[in-house]
């Protein structure tokens, strides 16, 4: 069942989504009670924004493996875009809660730092959640992915368009093709789409893409 999931991983990345759809079924067939498989549906459905999809995969995944924090926070995403916000913050405290745990244990987690800011997002907790994002691009300045994660809060719950702006334009130049594919079905993103200052970023991302 793994092996087909990463295989799902992998023709996502070159864009070929029905066929890694295909593989995902098989996999869900194969074990449904993997952690790995659930947590790679949960991604690809959120994608094509299958959204209740997604959710149903993200919570068994969250069920699975308690010190996840990722798809847990993907879990908070989906409802967000459902627009069931009790349901968001439940989920939202759990991944805090998790990345507290994690943070005891390694303060330089800075993927639990960055993962648990946008759950402090959601729940109204803007301070920390700044704090959090700080000391996060503090310690792992390069980490890609937490700081789309900081775009992503900024841009869904914190309402700082100016800054997720400005964060998505030094970001996009470092994300593959499939990353930036990604961002422009993220609903957490839906915010920004009709700003024209995001649609030249993407049209410039794109572009810079097709040159290799």
């Amino acid at each position: 069942a793994e092996a087909h999931a990463a295989r799902a991983k992998i023709l996502t990345e070159y864009g070929r989504i029905d066929e890694a759809s295909d593989e995902i079924d098989i996999a869900l067939r194969l074990d449904p009670e993997s952690y790995e498989v659930n947590r790679s549906a949960g991604k690809l459905r959120y994608r094509q924004r299958r959204l209740p999809d997604a959710v149903r995969h993200y919570e068994k995944a969250m069920e699975l493996l308690d010190t996840d924090i990722h798809a847990t926070g993907m879990l908070v995403s989906c409802y967000i875009a459902i627009g069931d916000e009790s349901a968001a913050h439940r989920a939202a405290q759990i991944a805090v809660e998790r990345a507290e745990k994690a943070i005891a244990l390694d303060q330089n987690d800075a993927s639990a730092l960055a993962g648990g800011a946008y759950s402090l997002a959601v729940l109204g907790e803007t301070e920390r959640a700044k704090t959090w994002m700080n000391r996060a691009a503090l310690i792992d300045p390069e980490n890609v992915n937490a700081r789309y994660n900081f775009v992503c809060a900024l841009a869904a719950h914190l309402h700082d368009t100016e800054g997720a702006l400005q964060m998505l334009a030094s970001l996009l130049p470092l994300m593959s093709a499939s990353f930036v594919k990604y961002a422009m079905v993220d609903p957490d993103l839906d915010t920004l789409r009709e700003d024209p200052r995001f649609q030249a970023l993407v049209a410039a991302a794109e572009a810079q893409l097709s040159r290799g």
